[in-house]
């Protein structure tokens, strides 16, 4: 097979062909008699890494990408970019930095003739390839889930399937099959599962036969175990004590398989799978109005009921993080408030408060620090878990934000991308 090889030296860029076993060694030689450099003063970057000149091209991409035809790789000088490399390119891959991180706005991923994440939920987009390449987000002039390129800065895919507003979308990764999926929902109570490395063909299209004034909040695939769920949520509260507005469907034929229980008038916002490896039980996480409920996924049994007194408001959204041995779970609510619990003992564990906001999602950055995103102050605050207090707080006042995710951008390295109605922003860390 025959690859392709795109140099990128600040604005030039030159391709060179090469054959798939072929040595890079041999491919960057070839770069270099055309260029004149001194091969002694260069470094060559690939994914954010130096690359060992000793790899063939078929070792150097990744094995999710095994059939991809051409890459890109960064050429460095050592002295006359050293700043750049230090301050542009390496701390920004560095995962486990102890800095703060002071995220800036770098520039707007939207397509002009479009507005995308117009949703009164907030996961209006989500981002895959490891984080590291693609956007996901809806498009509601047509209805289609439009992809975008990170590198490219432009739209690759328009993917076609739902016929009414997709209401939200998420990535999930499984580790035994190394395959990559998207599911979305879309005001017709319909869901549909994306295989991305099938060329995006719908591996399931799902009625899921919720009422008429039912919207879907959240959905969530479960590759843990023997278990291959896909589960969906809804708003609603009206459901029977038999009933509830959270549905298990199979992941191996995508028929309903049951209920996931919870308390009679229940809305559930958002949904999260954990696996307690105490015990190796598989739980699912129900955040709703006022609190969270976890359940036995196996028996399908109520186990847990987290309620802060005083606390009327809805669970938004959340994260689970391991410290120490012992697994919590974050939450962000409606009324600005930070919640986090110690899932091992059920009791709380840390309440971080911010005055006149209301959160919507939350992630994590990494073992110190989480970012939420301030609907009502068009903004997202960064916060520091291990003093329990709100360190940055980033304002952007072009839209309110409604969802974040991490990434780690082909060329920034480490950023953030923060969108709600109409736009998708990014920002990077220094």
């Amino acid at each position: 097979m025959k690859g392709n090889v795109c140099f990128i030296y600040k604005d030039n860029k030159i391709s060179i062909g090469c054959d798939y076993d072929e040595k890079m060694s041999e491919v960057c030689k070839r770069y270099i008699s055309q260029t004149g450099i001194d091969p002694k003063s260069i470094y060559f970057i690939y994914d954010g890494i130096k690359i060992d000149e000793n790899l063939t091209f078929r070792r150097l991409i990744n094995i999710k990408d095994s059939k991809r035809l051409s890459i890109n790789i960064f050429v460095y000088e050592e002295e006359k970019d050293k700043n750049i490399i230090n301050n542009e390119y390496w701390n920004k891959l560095n995962y486990n930095f102890k800095k703060v991180p002071n995220l800036k706005y770098k520039l707007e991923i939207t397509d002009t003739n479009s507005k995308y994440g117009n949703n009164d939920i907030f996961e209006v987009f989500t981002s895959y390839k490891n984080n590291k390449e693609y956007i996901a987000s809806p498009n509601v002039n047509n209805d289609n889930m439009d992809i975008f390129s990170l590198f490219d800065l432009k739209k690759v895919y328009s993917l076609q399937g739902h016929k009414m507003y997709i209401k939200t979308v998420r990535y999930f990764f499984d580790k035994k099959s190394l395959n990559d999926y998207l599911i979305s929902a879309d005001e017709y109570k319909i869901v549909i599962i994306w295989d991305i490395n099938n060329n995006f063909n719908i591996k399931y299209k799902i009625d899921t036969k919720y009422g008429y004034y039912d919207d879907i909040c959240s959905c969530l695939l479960i590759f843990q175990n023997n278990y291959n769920y896909i589960i969906t949520s809804t708003d609603n509260y009206s459901f029977s004590p038999e009933e509830s507005g959270t549905k298990i469907y199979s992941f191996e034929n995508g028929q309903f398989i049951k209920y996931v229980k919870n308390s009679h008038n229940h809305r559930v916002w958002y949904l999260l799978s954990w696996l307690n490896k105490k015990n190796n039980t598989n739980y699912i996480i129900q955040f709703g109005n006022g609190k969270i409920i976890v359940n036995d996924l196996e028996d399908n049994e109520f186990v847990l009921d987290l309620k802060k007194k005083n606390i009327v408001e809805n669970y938004f959204s959340g994260f689970i993080y391991s410290k120490d041995g012992i697994d919590y779970v974050c939450s962000s609510t409606s009324n600005g408030l930070i919640i986090i619990w110690n899932l091992y003992d059920k009791i709380l564990f840390k309440v971080i408060q911010s005055n006149n906001s209301r959160f919507y999602h939350i992630i994590s950055w990494n073992a110190k620090y989480s970012i939420v995103a301030d609907y009502d102050n068009s903004s997202f605050k960064i916060i520091d878990l291990e003093n329990n207090k709100i360190i940055t707080d980033v304002k952007y006042n072009k839209i309110p934000f409604r969802c974040i995710k991490k990434v780690n951008h082909p060329i920034y390295g480490e950023s953030l991308l923060a969108g709600g109605y109409r736009y998708i922003e990014l920002f990077t860390i220094y």
